[in-house]
């Protein structure tokens, strides 16, 4: 079951990650056509780059912390025998969801209720809305964090190595 759930969450956010960066690259074209060929530049598209940089960072950092391929600080995990090494990973997992429950879900809906009533500039957008990126990014990586954890307690899951990559 959690493979499922996992390859589902998986296509949503690769999906929405890739459309979105696909209509940023798009903004991005229609900027310089505007400010150099046709000589007005877009008033909207700087701040919707902008914007949209804050969302697609967000959830690229959750779907990243949730495939185990984020930074990680191995001195400890490298240091440790491999029936130890599950352990540690659960104690990653477990940092992770804390992370992804007090500061983005919590933190992040604070952040996004005090700034509901700002507006952005040039969108005329809720700036609330523009946060809420953070609690929608909690949300997606305490799911990973909690699927993780499950198959660290209930699988034989080793972390995925990095294989080499030819140059």
């Amino acid at each position: 079951m959690t493979h499922f759930i996992r390859k589902v969450l998986d296509r949503v956010v690769e999906t929405v990650c890739s459309v979105w960066l696909l209509i940023m690259v798009a903004m991005t074209c229609w900027q310089i056509v505007s400010r150099y060929l046709l000589g007005a530049p877009s008033t909207y598209t700087e701040e919707f780059l902008r914007f949209s940089l804050v969302w697609v960072s967000m959830l690229a950092l959750a779907y990243v912390a949730g495939l185990r391929k984020h930074v990680r600080f191995s001195l400890f995990s490298d240091m440790v025998s491999i029936h130890w090494q599950r352990y540690w990973d659960l104690l990653i997992e477990l940092a992770f969801l804390a992370f992804a429950i007090f500061i983005l879900i919590q933190g992040g809906y604070n952040a996004s209720s005090i700034t509901m009533n700002q507006v952005s500039p040039s969108l005329g957008l809720p700036m609330g809305y523009i946060y809420s990126a953070l609690p929608l990014a909690g949300i997606i990586l305490a799911l990973y964090s909690l699927l993780n954890c499950i198959q660290l307690l209930i699988e034989d899951v080793t972390p995925q190595k990095e294989e080499p990559q030819d140059v």
